[in-house]
C-alpha cells in the first residue's frame, strides 16, 4: 500500500502535479467541496462576479469611444439648433396677427423639412415679435469654448423678389435671463437674396457680446430672433459649425 502511494506521487514530483490536481478536482461533485471547503467556494464566487464587473467595465469605456467621434466643436455635441420638427424646442410669439410659423416639406436645404415665417409687426401692431429654439432639449449648454471656434449658420429663401435685407436681431439667453443681441447685417449674408436657392447666413460666435450684455456663455438657454418690419422667408438648418 505504501508503495503503491509512492508510485503515484513520484511521477507528479517529476512534472505531471497540476494535471493530477485538475482531474482528481473533476471526479467529485462541488458539494464535497461545499461542506469540506466552504471558503474557497466563496473566493470563487468572488472571482467570477469581478470578471463579470471587468467585462461590463470594458463595454462602457468602448461606447464612450463612440461617443467621442460624434461631430463636435471643442467638445461642444449639441451644434443642431433646429433641422426637420419644431417640436416643444421651438416657440413663437402669441398675436397671429403679427406673426406665423409653419413647417412645410419640400425643397428643403437639408432634410426634408423647413419653415415658413411670415410677419408683419407694424400691421399687426403688436410691439415685439420673434421665436426662440431651447435645442438640445433646452438643457444648459456651455458654449464658452466656441467664441474662437464656431460660427452660427442658418439656410433662407426669399418667397418675393422685394426682399432686399433681413429685418432680424439674434440673441443668446442664459439661464439667468440675460440676452445677449446682435443686430443682423447684410454682410452676414454670403450669397445675394434669393427665390430660387438658399442663401446662408454665417456669423462668428465672437461677435456675440456676452461680457456687454453680461450674459453668461456656459449656460446657455436658448436662441432667440427678433422680428421687425414685415416679410416672409423660408428658414432651415439652423446649426453651429467650425470656422
Amino acid at each position: 500500500m505504501h508503495c503503491r502511494k509512492y508510485n503515484l506521487i513520484s511521477p507528479l514530483l517529476r512534472g505531471g502535479c497540476l494535471g493530477f490536481v485538475w482531474v482528481f478536482l473533476a471526479m467529485f461533485p462541488s458539494s464535497i467541496f461545499a461542506q469540506t471547503d466552504t471558503n474557497d467556494i466563496q473566493k470563487m464566487d468572488t472571482v467570477s462576479v469581478k470578471g463579470k464587473w471587468l467585462h461590463a467595465k470594458k463595454q462602457g469605456l468602448y461606447d464612450m469611444a463612440s461617443a467621442a467621434e460624434s461631430p463636435n466643436i471643442n467638445g461642444f455635441y449639441a451644434l443642431q439648433l433646429m433641422d426637420e420638427d419644431l417640436g416643444q424646442q421651438v416657440w413663437i410669439s402669441k398675436e397671429p396677427k403679427c406673426v406665423q410659423i409653419k413647417k412645410e416639406t419640400g425643397n428643403a436645404q437639408k432634410g426634408n423639412n423647413y419653415i415658413r415665417l411670415t410677419w408683419d409687426k407694424i400691421g399687426g401692431g403688436c410691439t415685439w415679435i420673434g421665436m426662440g429654439i431651447g435645442w438640445d432639449n433646452w438643457q444648459p449648454k456651455d458654449m464658452s469654448g466656441l467664441r474662437d471656434a464656431a460660427r452660427l449658420s442658418f439656410q433662407f429663401k426669399s418667397t418675393s423678389d422685394t426682399l432686399r435685407s433681413l429685418p432680424f436681431a439674434i440673441a443668446f439667453e442664459d439661464y439667468t435671463g440675460a440676452q445677449c443681441w446682435l443686430g443682423f447685417s447684410s454682410k452676414l449674408i454670403t450669397t445675394p437674396i434669393s427665390s430660387s436657392s438658399w442663401t446662408e447666413v454665417s456669423i462668428p460666435m465672437s461677435m456675440f457680446p456676452f461680457e456687454s450684455f453680461k450674459t453668461d456663455p456656459s449656460m446657455i438657454k436658448q436662441f432667440i430672433l427678433q422680428l421687425e418690419a414685415d416679410g416672409e422667408i423660408l428658414i432651415d438648418n439652423i446649426c453651429l459649425k467650425p470656422l
